[in-house]
């Protein structure tokens, strides 16, 4: 797109160099046929107008298509954010869900050292103290597994969706300035006609 821009801006810029060099004979009256008749008129004039209004139609073209893929990058980033509302959703329901096994974790192992206990102490005092320090030990083990696990699911989690808010930055701001590029294009194209019609 900018290399046609381009290329497009010079080849317009050197037609108003050769219109302004050659005004004399643009504007000189020839006949005209136009199939069914013949008109008398300044051909070199009726040209240089159709390659104008050419180059600003592709302008004009260009910067709906640009509008058009900045309204797809908005879209985008709506769609971004919706997906950061999910994920968010998902990251409390799946905190929640860890949250309930956690506690019926801790509930049930509260139950088997309590019952645990009560038969140590029944048989042999000093076994239940033994039996209560691994009991804690897998409690700690599994609650320290249980945070890891939701650590690293939340690390994946925003590691994707700081990618995908990159690409779309990155998209609009390309974007962005392929449009600033035309405009400049179009208000240098612009500015040269209205110079001329003042001449004339």
């Amino acid at each position: 797109m900018r290399f046609r821009g381009i290329l497009l801006t010079v080849v317009v810029l050197l037609a108003a160099l050769l219109s302004a060099l050659n005004w004399d004979a643009l504007t000189q009256r020839v006949p005209i046929h136009l199939l069914v008749i013949t008109l008398h008129g300044p051909l070199g004039l009726v040209l240089l107008l159709t390659l104008v209004a050419l180059a600003v139609l592709f302008f004009l073209a260009a910067l709906l298509d640009r509008a058009s893929q900045l309204r797809q990058v908005t879209q985008l980033d709506r769609q971004l954010t919706d997906v950061r509302a999910k994920l968010g959703s998902r990251e409390r329901e799946a905190a929640g869900r860890l949250e309930g096994r956690l506690d019926a974790a801790i509930a049930e192992l509260e139950t088997q050292v309590g019952a645990a206990k009560e038969m140590l102490d029944a048989r042999i005092g000093t076994t239940s103290v033994t039996l209560e320090s691994r009991v804690a030990e897998r409690f700690q083990a599994l609650e320290g597994t249980l945070h890891e696990a939701l650590a690293a699911m939340e690390t994946r989690d925003k590691q994707r969706i700081d990618e995908l808010h990159q690409r779309v930055v990155r998209v609009r701001d390309e974007l962005a300035a392929d449009v600033a590029q035309t405009e400049d294009a179009l208000t240098r194209l612009v500015r040269p006609a209205g110079r001329e019609d003042e001449g004339a």
